[in-house]
Order: C-alpha cells, then sequence, then structure tokens
C-alpha cells in the first residue's frame, strides 16, 4: 500500500512554496500540503493541523525557522523536520535541532524523492522507530583524518579539533589540549575535515564550529570548548559576519 503523508511547507518566498508544492504533488505521495509565509503562520496552522513532516525555511523576517521549532518544543511527537534553504552554513545548527534532513534550494527533485523515500521506509520499518535524523547519518560518516608530521603519522578525530593555523607551509592543529604540527597546508588539511563543521576563516585559519561558545565582536575574539579545554583566538574583523551567519 502506497505511503500517503500530510506535509506543511513554511517559506516567505511565494514563488519558493509554489515550487516546493509542485514538486511535492508530483512525487504522489502527499494527501494534504498546506503552506505558511512565515514562522508565526506556521505555529498557527500546527494548531489544528499535525502533518508528518514540515519543509521549513530558515532566514524568514521576524522569526526564522529555528524560531518555529522553540515554539513547537513543547508539541508532544514532532514531525520530520526538513530545512530548505539556499544558505549551506547552517547545517550543523540543523544537525544539533535533530533535523531529518536538510534541502539546499534550488531543491533538486531526485534529492528531495530520497529524503521523502527516507521517511517512508524508516516509518515502514517499524511503527514505534523514529527514521534515522540527518545528523545521525552525518555523524556515522566522521572518521579519524590521517595527517602526516615530520616524524611519522597522526590519526586524529576531527570531533577533538577546536581550530587549526597555518605555519607556513605547516598547520599547527589544535586538539585535546595539545598542539600538533602537521607537515601539510592548511589548504590540504581543510579537504580532509568534515564540511559541515569546520569553517575556513581568511588564509590561515580553520575553526571546529561546533566548538565555538563566545564571539567578542569588540574585540574580534572568537572562544571554542571542548571537554574542559577553552580556548580563544584572534579573528580578521572582516570574517566576523561569516561567524554571525552560523
Amino acid at each position: 500500500m502506497e505511503s500517503k503523508l500530510k506535509a506543511l511547507i513554511v517559506d516567505d518566498e511565494e514563488g519558493a512554496r509554489k515550487l516546493l508544492k509542485k514538486l511535492l504533488d508530483e512525487t504522489h505521495h502527499f494527501t494534504d500540503l498546506r503552506l505558511a509565509d512565515s514562522a508565526s503562520s506556521a505555529t498557527t496552522e500546527m494548531k489544528d493541523f499535525d502533518p508528518d513532516m514540515v519543509f521549513l525555511d530558515i532566514r524568514m523576517p521576524e522569526k526564522d525557522g529555528f524560531d518555529f521549532l522553540m515554539d513547537m518544543s513543547h508539541r508532544n511527537g514532532r514531525p520530520g523536520i526538513v530545512f530548505v534553504t539556499a544558505y549551506e552554513q547552517y547545517a550543523l545548527k540543523a544537525i544539533k535541532q535533530h533535523a531529518f534532513d536538510y534541502l539546499l534550494k534550488p531543491v533538486n527533485r531526485k534529492e528531495l524523492k530520497q529524503c521523502i523515500q527516507k521517511y517512508i521506509s524508516g516509518r515502514s520499518e517499524n511503527a514505534s522507530q523514529i527514521p534515522q535524523p540527518v545528523h545521525q547519518v552525518l555523524t556515522d560518516k566522521i572518521k579519524r583524518v590521517k595527517v602526516s608530521t615530520r616524524t611519522g603519522t597522526l590519526f586524529v578525530n576531527p570531533a577533538n579539533i577546536l581550530y587549526c593555523k597555518a605555519d607556513g607551509n605547516y598547520t599547527v592543529i589544535h586538539s585535546g589540549g595539545k598542539e600538533l604540527l602537521c607537515s601539510m597546508n592548511i589548504g590540504k588539511l581543510r579537504e580532509m575535515l568534515p564540511e559541515t563543521s569546520f569553517l575556513r576563516i581568511g588564509r590561515s585559519l580553520i575553526l571546529n564550529i561546533e566548538h565555538i561558545t563566545h564571539l567578542d565582536r569588540r574585540q574580534s575574539i572568537v572562544t571554542l570548548v571542548n571537554q574542559g579545554e577553552s580556548v580563544s583566538v584572534k579573528i580578521p574583523r572582516n570574517h566576523l559576519k561569516e561567524l554571525e551567519m552560523i
């Protein structure tokens, strides 16, 4: 029997709402598709609507997608949240919010169908089992990276790295309270690290944005904390906006 679903589309752009509705209609999986043009109207819609999935834009006027989730935090149960946004830098925050999936605009038909099928498959395998969220999928993919040093090879868990700083053709990795000198340039090292967790700042710095706890705009200092280790790093003032977008 073919699964039939209900969904809510939340986006302040009318064109984006209509396009996504069209794409979802094409899948023939939905019996009820409702639209909301803001986080506030979506909250109102949810009072008498219990969707299986919510396709949620992030950057919206007044309240954003994360504010909507906060408003919904008191509800018993939660639909599969699929963030639909043009901004890749919100992926980490979406993961922390236990989003089911994360789609970039313009939405790709194939990726959308895969997202829906993943939701249906997870639900049908076990009615009491919540479909595997995207944060678990990404976490499973995180493995140790192999970096060369002057004396040999190190295997480093990216999750333990706070930041990396260029030192000529070398890179200093700050991890687990230690400074590890890696004999590769910062560009090469960046290619080896998970895209969703690390942000390159200028030519000489890589930050693990998962560990950022504070940004001092006046002094252009960012604080990172992990397992009791706390460090403060000076960043170029012209890169402050990149961090504020996290």
